[in-house]
C-alpha cells in the first residue's frame, strides 16, 4: 500500500451502517463487523472494476490504497471507508476557470492556472505512460499555454499544455465513488438484520 496519511485520505461516510446498538446490549455483534468487512471487499472489487472501466486512474494510487475500518461510536456501529483525497474531485468533477460544462454541479473550482510540483510530475507521467496525447493541434483547438515558456523540451510543452487544458475546462464528473457505493450497499440494511436476528435467536435458544 502507497504511503497515503491520514489528511490525504477522503472519508466516505454516508451511513454505511448507523445501526443502533443500545437495545441490543449483552450481544455478541461481532458479526456486524464481519457482514461490514465482507461489504468492503465487495465494495473495493466493485470501485477497482469502475475506475478501470471509466480509465480514471493514471498513476494507481487510488485503486492501490482503499482502506476502512470499524468503530463503535456513541453506541453505533460505524465503518469508516478511505480512499485518496483526489478521488472526490474525480468522483464531482471539478469546474475549469473558464468553463463549467464538464461538472456544472460540482462544489469545486479551479481559482487559477497553476499547479504544484507534484501536480506536474503526475501530470509529465500520465503523458509518458501513453494513456494522454498532447499535439499541435490542440494548441490551435484550445488556445496556447498562458506565459508559454521557451525552450522547454517535447515532453515538457505537452504537459504544460495538458495542465493548461485541465485548468481552463475542469475535470468532468464521473460519479464513480457514489454509483459504486450505491451499486454495493444497497443490501446492507438486510444482512445486518439478518445477523442480529440470528444472535437473538441464539440467545434465545441457548
Amino acid at each position: 500500500m502507497g504511503n497515503i496519511t491520514q489528511n490525504q485520505k477522503v472519508q466516505i461516510e454516508n451511513g454505511f451502517l448507523e445501526s443502533g446498538l443500545e437495545s441490543y446490549k449483552g450481544l455478541d455483534l461481532k458479526g456486524i463487523d464481519a457482514v461490514l468487512a465482507d461489504y468492503f471487499e465487495r465494495f473495493k472489487e466493485n470501485l477497482i472494476v469502475t475506475i478501470n472501466s471509466k480509465r480514471i486512474n493514471a498513476s494507481g494510487e487510488m485503486e492501490k490504497n482503499i482502506t476502512f475500518d470499524i468503530d463503535d461510536e456513541n453506541g453505533m456501529k460505524v465503518m469508516k471507508i478511505y480512499v485518496v483525497d483526489y478521488a472526490k474531485f474525480v468522483d464531482k468533477g471539478v469546474k475549469g476557470v473558464r468553463s463549467f460544462k464538464n461538472a456544472p454541479n460540482s462544489p469545486y473550482k479551479f481559482k487559477n492556472y497553476g499547479m504544484s510540483a507534484s501536480g506536474r510530475a503526475s501530470i509529465k507521467n500520465y503523458i509518458l505512460s501513453g494513456k494522454a496525447k498532447v499535439v499541435a493541434t490542440d494548441v490551435k483547438k484550445y488556445g496556447a499555454v498562458k506565459q508559454e515558456k521557451k525552450h522547454l523540451s517535447l515532453i515538457d510543452q505537452q504537459t504544460e499544455q495538458l495542465i493548461y487544458m485541465i485548468k481552463r475546462y475542469g475535470i468532468k464528473t464521473t460519479n464513480f465513488l457514489s454509483g459504486t457505493i450505491d451499486k454495493t450497499f444497497g443490501t446492507l440494511a438486510v444482512d445486518i438484520a439478518d445477523e442480529i436476528g440470528r444472535e437473538i435467536s441464539i440467545n434465545i435458544t441457548k
